[in-house]
């Protein structure tokens, strides 16, 4: 018994080593580009720009250059407080949905605010999906308004009750 725990114990440093080799002899990872403002916005990894060259992403960018995204000083992400103060105020809205249709439960909305500060979609999920009270529910966080900002997109909770 003493001597398979010597050996599983040697097999364990043989490995270690192993590793810590193969650690250090791969070669180095290439630079990864993120684009101003959004995390999930993450591009694949490639060689980094050349000092003074504005860095090049694989989607093509439609907007403006007086909207150019990749100047400094464009990032300005919505505040979670802005957020909740927006949704806040279409509970009212909500909750004549429930109201209206008495059927309760939670509505999962799947939101797009756009830059512009306006809700530019709305999708209920779950239970109330393709329903006459997600549909309510839809139309009244269409209704919604957000300071100008990058714009979000995220699911946000509704009970009905």
């Amino acid at each position: 018994m003493r001597y398979l725990a010597i050996a599983a114990l040697a097999a364990t440093f043989w490995l270690l080593v192993a590793t810590v080799r193969l650690m250090f002899s791969a070669p180095a990872p290439t630079a990864v580009v993120l684009l101003q403002g959004s995390p999930e916005r993450r591009l694949e990894p490639r060689a980094a720009a050349p000092i003074g060259e504005r860095p090049k992403c694989n989607r093509p960018y439609h907007g403006s250059d007086d909207d150019d995204p990749f100047e400094p000083g464009r990032d300005n992400p919505i505040s979670k407080a802005a957020v909740v103060k927006g949704f806040n105020a279409v509970r009212p809205q909500v909750a004549d949905c429930y109201r209206k249709f008495q059927v309760p439960g939670l509505a999962m909305v799947n939101v797009v605010i756009a830059r512009s500060g306006g809700v530019s979609q709305a999708v209920v999920t779950g239970k109330f999906a393709g329903t006459p009270t997600g549909a309510c529910v839809e139309a009244a966080v269409k209704a919604a308004r957000f300071p100008a900002s990058d714009g979000l997109s995220a699911p946000y909770p509704f009970q009905l009750r």
